[in-house]
């Protein structure tokens, strides 16, 4: 599975907004030599990067940052969502109403992703129940870090406050519960 460079960017980026410069670097020092040496200098946005790279990059996150805990993964994938829809990815987040912007996070998954479906079982005023399938290679932290970007989307499309629980997860897929107030 591939994942492409403009996530892979945005969330060293989001390590940098939510944490400092300092943590970034002691984050890129945490991780294996291999990964390292694929996104230094710099992450070009256009280059497809193995999904080992933003699981690295997640599990040093919640080494680093959260020690061993997810809470630095949500923060730090809101940050990256922040990052990602501004500017002119923002029109994503101009939609009348949110059922609307849930049901296009299928093709903004894939516009960053090789594979994977977002699917919704059941959305309603105040809450939405969904599932990522057909990935590989997914950890914890990096659902947890998906968690967070839902969570600031929403918030970014005007919701008040939002919450994202993951209900299950393996390498495959995950479930989650999203709830917002408009």
């Amino acid at each position: 599975m591939r994942i492409k460079g403009t996530a892979v960017r945005s969330v060293l980026e989001g390590i940098e907004a939510a944490y400092g410069a300092n943590a970034l670097a002691r984050v890129k020092a945490a991780l294996p030599p291999a990964v390292r040496a694929e996104i230094e200098p710099s992450v070009l946005a256009s280059k497809e990067y193995g999904v080992g790279v933003n699981a690295a990059l997640h599990d040093a996150v919640s080494e680093v940052l959260g020690a061993g805990s997810i809470a630095a993964n949500r923060r730090v994938g809101a940050e990256a969502a922040r990052i990602d829809f501004r500017g002119v990815y923002s029109v994503f987040l101009r939609v009348a109403d949110y059922e609307t912007l849930l049901r296009r996070l299928d093709r903004a998954f894939r516009q960053y992703n090789s594979q994977g479906h977002v699917t919704w079982e059941e959305i309603r005023p105040g809450r939405a129940q969904g599932r990522i399938d057909g990935v590989e290679g997914f950890t914890e932290p990096m659902w947890h870090a998906i968690a967070g970007r839902l969570e600031a989307l929403l918030v970014l499309a005007g919701a008040k406050r939002a919450t994202t629980t993951v209900e299950s997860w393996s390498s495959k897929h995950c479930a989650f519960l999203a709830r917002w107030t408009p």
